[in-house]
């Protein structure tokens, strides 16, 4: 057994311990990004209004709560001060000075127009890797126009080769750029700090959800290349192979099977159907190019058997497979719950599941508590920047900051 865990375990320290994270982000991209670095281990304050991030509003289920908030701000602390004003933006000038990283998702030149961009920054914090997540990037004809999700799947190609076969578009059930874009900043700001450990200086990350996109379209680019023809929607199949997609079992339930060259004889032997010697699907390329005939003649056997049954005969043939699993059966997979992708502890995190992040090892503690409540740390941290109860109590009263209740008498004397 793995002596990684998902707490840190006893071997090792914290990648990332003693690295102090700005975030002054909205939505999904930035929050994803600094989660990934706070299960990683580094301190991630969210920089956020008086009234709170806006996500905190947007609620689910009967009980009207701020799922979506929680999941991606969970292990994180709260600064809640307004930056438009000039005490805020001294605040967050300040707090910069003592932090490794920034991570910020406006609009191109929002922050600088409040002092706070890279260029603002940069003489006081020469080792800050400040990392900016747009819709389109820091420059190009498109780097002012708005940026979501929904667009960026649409600008970088990937809605015009999602859906059904039959040219129905789609877009990508998860917010894919979002979330991707989120990766690709940590990973910049990774190999950024490592520079700047090394004494070679800070960095501005440069991230957009439209490159985002369009750097997973290596398949796609490759078909089109080759064929000069524009890639279309393939339903579940495969860009460059076949068999490789969905197939409906006798119980109605979905599963998809991948039989590259090594394994297509080992499933026609399974399946009881020899076209093995059927020049339609003698190579890879063939079934390719043959995979509607070959998809009619697999379904017709796997409607025989019920999805379970052709799950273990294909395991046990070598045969990868798996099944199409809805996200409530995704979340008490147990394969997943091994893992410990989808943990429950309310009392920690509280409520009954968080979404972790998938890197196991020693130096990766994971999410480590519940989303602050606004202001959570208000008080401590303009206490380490020298602010007195005074002081506090006046930037409080201006409406500049926002204290969680309770909070400045434990942090501030």
């Amino acid at each position: 057994m793995s002596n990684k865990t998902r707490d840190g375990g006893a071997p090792g320290k914290a990648f990332l311990a003693g690295v102090r994270v700005l975030e002054i982000t909205g939505a999904l991209a930035g929050p994803y990004c600094t989660t990934i670095l706070a299960d990683l281990g580094a301190e991630v304050i969210k920089v956020e209004p008086v009234a709170g991030d806006g996500l905190r509003r947007r609620v689910v289920g009967p009980e009207r709560r701020s799922m979506p908030f929680d999941l991606v701000h969970r292990g994180k602390g709260s600064l809640a001060v307004d930056i438009k004003h000039p005490d805020g933006q001294a605040i967050v000038r300040r707090l910069a000075r003592s932090s490794d990283v920034l991570v910020e998702n406006f609009r191109v030149g929002a922050l600088a127009r409040q002092g706070l961009g890279y260029e603002d920054l940069r003489s006081d914090c020469p080792d800050l890797v400040y990392c900016s997540i747009s819709g389109f990037g820091q420059h190009g004809p498109m780097r002012d126009a708005k940026g979501i999700d929904l667009i960026a799947q649409a600008y970088g190609g990937l809605m015009s080769v999602t859906g059904s076969a039959d040219g129905e578009l789609a877009k990508a059930g998860y917010p894919v750029s979002d979330l991707g874009s989120g990766m690709w900043g940590a990973i910049g700001i990774l190999a950024a700090l490592l520079r700047a450990r090394a004494g070679g200086g800070g960095a501005h990350i440069d991230v957009a959800l439209a490159d985002a996109v369009a750097s997973w379209s290596v398949w796609e680019v490759a078909d089109y290349l080759g064929t000069a023809v524009p890639p279309g929607p393939l339903g579940t199949a495969h860009r460059l192979a076949a068999p490789y997609q969905a197939f409906e079992c006798s119980d109605g339930r979905t599963l998809v099977v991948g039989a590259v060259d090594r394994s297509w004889p080992a499933l026609c032997r399974l399946l009881d159907i020899d076209l093995t010697s059927d020049p339609r699907f003698a190579s890879e390329y063939e079934r390719f190019v043959h995979r509607a005939e070959l998809a009619g003649l697999l379904q017709e056997r796997f409607d025989k058997r019920p999805r379970d049954d052709w799950m273990a005969r294909l395991h046990d043939a070598g045969i990868p497979c798996g099944p199409v699993n809805t996200i409530d059966t995704m979340l008490d997979d147990p394969q997943y719950a091994a893992r410990e992708m989808f943990p429950r502890d309310a009392e920690r995190f509280g409520h009954a599941r968080i979404v972790n992040t998938p890197i196991v090892s020693d130096g990766a503690p994971r999410a480590s508590r519940r989303a602050p409540v606004v202001g959570a740390d208000t008080s401590r941290l303009l206490h380490e920047l020298g602010y007195d109860r005074t002081r506090v109590d006046q930037l409080v009263a201006d409406g500049v900051v926002q204290v969680a209740p309770g909070v400045v008498e434990r942090a501030v004397g």
